[in-house]
């Protein structure tokens, strides 16, 4: 229990450590711990990183094709071990070459183990482009990470191979993840150093990745340990962290960036950004969860975080699907987001699945143990699934440089969603099934209910389907000709402004919403059909007086301005104290603090969303200083509100000294008008003042 305790304080300082240090910087050792992180990424194997691009989105590239090609392989396993379940001598001609079928537990693992690969390295591959894309467009070594991602590949390969010839057992497993702690371990340098290239804040995605991956160097060290040392309870920690935070954090670094970047909005509601990120990693996620110690008080411990690791599952998933509101169109459009919000809808209810079913497994008495292994491959396939279908048809093209080629990505995304739902719910019913007819039935076998294994092996037929289709997809862009062109969606919600005959300015139209692709409609006479006419964007909008229509500011940001008008306090003065961490831009937080603090308005995050998107010019879903200049003087300018300048109070007697000094250097100076003295006159008067 010692050993639990240390191990769970050590995690925490570690994360706390790497956070203070990744918000504030190391401070004058930066540039020699970057000197030396890139002389080991560029130099170290020497001359093996050689054999590898540098090209932008090298790195990113690599990891998604090679774990495309688990991704089939683990398709094919999936659809074999349900098929089997439902006639196990399906394959016994294969008898020739080795092939055996036992109770299906060395098919188990070979597919946990390559869907683990598959899932793990394209959703890495996605967090990688989103990294890239935040800080300067790549990474500080595309062709290092290249290299790791080749050598994951390797040694999973390696990893499955290896039973054939020796006895594999957790030692041996937790040897291999020594070697798999180096490979991320660079990866983490790699992230580190492009992170402090640019004097940007840390992304959200890039705070998931780069927490996940600390979490799980550290996962694969400590295993090794009690491994040594014969610590259960250490290893079933590190199975935890391995199991449940790695994939969810990946999981979340992908959903924060495609989902944003589609709808091109920001994320809905910062709070629940932070509980998802926060409760991730102090919590036990339900998934994949085995017997704990025997230790009634460990095993409360346990239960109780295993309840909070619901917590950071809907926060997250609520905080995504309600970033996509109001703009579902993109989403359905671009099958990489509908992917990644399908995933996001059934994530929960996975997880509450699995909680129930992995606390009968870890405290219980473990008669749900089929249900959750069901659960949690179906977690796997389908979860997993979406969110790498997401990363290849939405981040993929921009690690590549080629634009999406096929066009069956919405289809392989629909067959994932249907076929994993499907298979997942009759494979459930079979095993609930099952487990009824256990103790009715002497030496009950899987035959006895083979119709469900059969209509779950046709659902989950879709899924394997789906996968192979992403990963044709995966390759017909790769030999693509079509070049890949990033547009940022979303630029502004204005797609048709109405305007009356007369005239305007181009900063007056920007002001108020208006972008580049907006279309101008003139207001043209009642007799006309459709009563518009649409035209093209020019200097000039026709001719005399200015009258446009409608003129409609937010109530909230009128109040602002009255505000700081009636205080004498300029938009810079205003913004200066609301950019509270010195960004340059204010995003919905600062925003909403600061009409909280000035007692203006205190309204919930889509109220605050409304308000800066009225401002966001540039659609980055910040405000910057001229922004907001823009939007409060057209707001002053349109409905005439004063400003008052600021003039510091004075006290009493100092007042009365200054207007008496006023009135007579007032009076002086008329008399010295009217009569103008000369030099030996003021000399005179000089002396006889002195007298």
């Amino acid at each position: 229990m010692f050993g639990v305790i240390l191990s769970a304080t050590f995690l925490v300082f570690l994360l706390i450590t790497s956070a203070h240090f990744l918000h504030r910087g190391v401070g004058d050792m930066r540039d020699a711990l970057r000197q030396t992180g890139m002389f080991l990424l560029n130099r170290a194997p020497v001359g093996l990183v050689d054999l590898f691009k540098d090209n932008d989105g090298n790195g990113s590239k690599t990891w998604i094709q090679y774990g495309s090609v688990w991704l089939v392989v683990s398709a094919i396993g999936g659809f074999l071990a349900s098929w089997h379940h439902y006639d196990p001598t399906a394959l016994d001609s294969l008898a020739s070459i080795g092939w055996s079928w036992d109770d299906g537990s060395a098919m188990k693992t070979f597919n946990q183990t390559t869907l683990y690969a598959a899932v793990f390295s394209i959703l890495l591959g996605g967090c990688l482009m989103a990294h890239s894309r935040a800080n300067g467009g790549r990474l500080a070594s595309e062709a290092n990470a290249a290299m790791m991602g080749f050598a994951w590949f390797g040694i999973t390969l390696v990893s499955l191979l290896l039973p054939i010839f020796i006895d594999v057992g957790s030692f041996e497993t937790s040897l291999v993840g020594m070697i798999y702690a180096a490979l991320i371990a660079s990866i983490l340098v790699n992230l580190l150093i492009t992170n402090a290239s640019i004097s940007d804040s840390t992304s959200v995605s890039s705070w998931f990745l780069i927490m996940g991956l600390i979490s799980m160097v550290f996962a694969f060290v400590i295993r090794f340990v009690a491994e040594l040392a014969g610590s259960t309870q250490i290893v079933w920690m590190a199975n935890a962290i391995l199991n449940g935070w790695v994939p969810l954090a990946l999981i979340f670094a992908v959903g924060y960036h495609v989902i944003p970047a589609t709808t091109g909005r920001p994320i809905w509601s910062g709070s629940l950004t932070k509980a998802s990120m926060l409760l991730l990693f102090v919590t036990v996620s339900p998934f994949f969860l085995s017997k704990s110690a025997d230790s009634t008080l460990i095993q409360s411990i346990a239960a109780i975080l295993v309840t909070m690791g619901l917590f950071p599952i809907l926060a997250a998933s609520t905080n995504l699907l309600a970033t996509t509101r109001g703009d579902a169109g993109s989403i359905f459009q671009e099958p990489g987001a509908l992917a990644i919000a399908a995933g996001a809808l059934l994530l929960p209810i996975f997880a509450v699945l699995a909680f129930f079913t992995g606390l009968n497994v870890m405290v219980g008495d473990a008669s749900l143990e089929l249900v959750a292994s069901t659960v949690n491959m179906g977690y796997l396939y389908t979860i997993g699934g979406l969110f790498s279908l997401g990363v290849i048809f939405s981040l993929y093209p921009a690690a590549s440089g080629n634009k999406l080629a096929g066009r069956s990505a919405s289809m392989a995304t629909w067959f994932v969603i249907v076929g994993g739902l499907f298979s997942t719910i009759v494979s459930l019913m079979g095993n609930w099934m099952f487990i009824e007819i256990s103790p009715l039935v002497e030496d009950a076998t899987y035959e006895n209910v083979s119709g469900f294994s059969l209509t779950a092996s046709v659902g989950f037929y879709l899924v394997t389907i789906g996968m192979l289709m992403a990963t044709g997809i995966v390759a017909k862009t790769a030999f693509s000709r079509t070049p890949y062109t990033f547009v940022l969606a979303g630029q502004t919600d204005v797609s048709v402004y109405h305007l009356t005959q007369g005239e305007t300015s181009i900063r007056k139209l920007l002001s108020r919403g208006v972008g580049l692709d907006s279309n101008l409609v003139i207001g043209a006479s009642e007799e006309e059909e459709g009563g518009s006419t649409v035209i093209a964007v020019a200097t000039e909008l026709h001719n005399d007086e200015v009258t446009e229509f409608p003129v409609h500011f937010e109530p909230e940001l009128v109040e602002l301005t009255k505000w700081l008008a009636g205080r004498g306090t300029t938009a810079r003065q205003f913004f200066e104290w609301a950019d509270v961490d010195n960004s340059g831009s204010m995003d919905l937080f600062e925003f909403s603090n600061a009409l909280r603090v000035a007692e203006i308005a205190d309204l919930p995050p889509w109220d605050i969303e409304k308000l800066v998107h009225a401002m966001d010019l540039n659609g980055d879903g910040r405000i910057d200083l001229p922004e907001i200049d823009i939007h409060l003087m057209g707001i002053r300018n349109a409905l005439e509100i004063e400003f008052i300048e600021y003039v510091e109070e004075e006290t009493a007697t100092d007042s009365g000294d200054s207007k008496e000094a006023t009135s007579d250097n007032e009076e002086q100076a008329e008399e010295s008008e009217e009569h103008p003295k000369s030099e030996d006159a003021d000399e005179l008067e000089n002396v006889e003042e002195n007298v």
